[in-house]
């Protein structure tokens, strides 16, 4: 097998890999940048999405719950999964930057902006619910989570570098005990 494809020859995330080419998609992550040019705390940036992607996969991974993920929404198998996964991380905060201008939830702004850029890159209606819902309730943990929903939310605490920040001292996330406690993946 070539790496990157799969046994047939189709490339593997073929559709994460329009999400990324997507106008729109680089378009976002501009205006996060702009938007946090000044910003001395963890920025939502690329680098900061991947992060999240593949430590959601590596945590569903380590769980177990994959096969539970691949099994509750009838995919097709591990690379669907992953590919749905990676998806939710890699556009969880593409909406930040409208919190910046009118103060609104990035959560929900990331939602509507994942489903349109879902949308024109292959995903069917079933992965866009799935990946939308994920990237809704990224920000809190309650009662009524998906099961991607869960992962992302942990995976977006996890993949901070706060032990290794400069500004420490002056941050919310550090300062809450249960943080500090958390490795770094």
């Amino acid at each position: 097998m070539e790496p990157g494809r799969f046994a047939g020859g189709e490339p593997l995330m073929q559709r994460v890999e329009r999400i990324l080419k997507d106008r729109w998609y680089q378009e976002y992550l501009l205006r996060n940048a702009t938007r946090e040019a000044k910003r001395r705390f963890c920025r939502h940036n690329f680098q900061h999405m991947l992060d999240v992607a593949r430590v959601a996969y590596i945590l569903m991974l380590e769980a177990g719950d994959l096969q539970v993920f691949v099994r509750r929404y009838n995919l097709s198998g591990r690379e669907a999964a992953r590919e749905i996964v990676y998806a939710a991380g890699l556009l969880h905060d593409i909406g930040r930057w409208e919190e910046y201008d009118n103060q609104s939830d990035h959560a929900a702004a990331s939602a509507r902006l994942a489903k349109e850029l879902m949308s024109r890159t292959g995903f069917t209606p079933l992965e866009i619910d799935i990946v939308t819902r994920a990237i809704g309730e990224h920000r809190r943990r309650d009662a009524h989570e998906t099961l991607l929903g869960r992962y992302l939310h942990a995976a977006d605490r996890l993949s901070r570098p706060c032990l290794s920040c400069p500004v420490q001292a002056e941050c919310h996330w550090f300062a809450d005990r249960r943080r500090r406690a958390y490795f770094t993946y």
